[in-house]
């Protein structure tokens, strides 16, 4: 694949000196480029981002290319999304400057010297957080949150129904997302019995209830749909203002606001539940008080999906931890599920994700 990508870009203005290839993907195969001549603004360096209709970690799960024009019209369209600037933080989308359709050949702005936030934080804020570091943390979600908010509403707004047009196409990842997440939850209780059997009848009345929930496209909003820790990049090392990047569109789909929220909160909070880092805590009420005060159906709806995300991903991804540590995060993402289905408000007295009712 390497020299593929190096053939299709010779002759281009992206062609390529050096090549290396990038983690952290699972679908596509991603490279840094180092470019033989400066583009016209200066730039050196970019991101190669190249789609095939297959996972490229798991040839055999085919999966479709139209994911990739739909991140290209997104990154294109979203060039006309105001940054969010705070006193510390920008946070922006990356720029697009090429793509290919036949090919399905990204080349994006590229973000050096960069961590995802995942990795960020299991580096730098490591158990004991030093309380010194609460504010900065604070900072960082408040912007986060703050950055969501604006992306919800912009893409709400008349003047931007294109972009609500384009990934309303992308079926076929929202209803993988919604599989993954909702559909498989009654097995759950099957395939572990002893942890979720008592509960099989309200996993399958969540999954059931949640199917319901994507038939009214009227009801829906554009989300990105795959926000979480890995798809936020910012600088490993900055003297001044964080420059944070937001990746990844291509599972950009009409969906409910919460599940954007919930699957950002479930990642930072497997930090504290796997890492015991605190700072976790501090990203997350920063977070929800940059997004902004949420009426208790929302939060409830949060946190379902929060409970969904530990229990379908957390609790199964490789290297978060122990086999004891990933049954009880298979543990609590079955009590937030049974709390936030039956509303139980005071459950959430004095827990980690109490800020949700703030």
């Amino acid at each position: 694949m390497d020299e593929e990508i190096k053939v299709e870009l010779a002759g281009t203005p992206f062609a390529p000196s050096k090549l290396r290839p990038l983690t952290g993907g699972t679908a596509n195969f991603i490279y840094h480029a180092v470019l033989n001549q400066p583009l016209p603004d200066g730039t050196t360096e970019v991101a190669i981002k190249h789609g095939e209709g297959y996972i490229a970690s798991q040839p055999d799960w085919k999966l479709s290319t139209s994911r990739c024009g739909i991140e290209e019209e997104c990154l294109r369209l979203l060039a006309g999304l105001p940054a969010c600037v705070t006193s510390g933080c920008t946070v922006s989308t990356p720029k697009l400057y090429s793509y290919d359709p036949q090919t399905h050949t990204q080349v994006q702005e590229y973000l050096p010297n960069a961590a995802n936030l995942k990795q960020y934080s299991l580096d730098r804020y490591k158990a004991p957080t030093p309380s010194s570091l609460e504010p900065q943390c604070l900072q960082l979600g408040q912007c986060l949150g703050q950055w969501l908010q604006s992306f919800h509403e912009w893409s709400r707004q008349p003047d931007h129904a294109s972009f609500r047009q384009a990934v309303s196409r992308n079926k076929d990842l929202q209803l993988l997302k919604h599989m993954i997440n909702y559909q498989t939850l009654p097995q759950k209780a099957e395939q572990h019995p002893q942890i979720m059997g008592d509960v099989k009848d309200i996993l399958l009345q969540i999954s059931e209830a949640t199917t319901a929930e994507l038939q009214d496209e009227t009801k829906l909003e554009v989300i990105h749909g795959d926000f979480w820790t890995g798809n936020v990049l910012l600088p490993i090392e900055s003297s001044g203002k964080i420059s944070v990047k937001i990746i990844d569109w291509e599972m950009a789909q009409l969906g409910l606001r919460p599940v954007d929220l919930g699957q950002f909160i479930a990642e930072l909070w497997q930090l504290k539940l796997y890492k015991d880092i605190e700072a976790a805590v501090w990203m997350i009420k920063g977070f929800v008080q940059g997004y902004g005060k949420l009426e208790p159906d929302f939060a409830f709806r949060v946190l379902l999906h929060v409970g969904a995300h530990l229990v379908c991903f957390g609790s199964t991804t490789p290297g978060w931890g122990t086999a004891e540590q990933q049954a009880q995060v298979l543990k609590t993402g079955k009590d937030l599920l049974v709390k936030s289905w039956g509303k139980d408000r005071a459950a959430f007295d004095g827990h980690d994700l109490e800020c949700l009712f703030s």
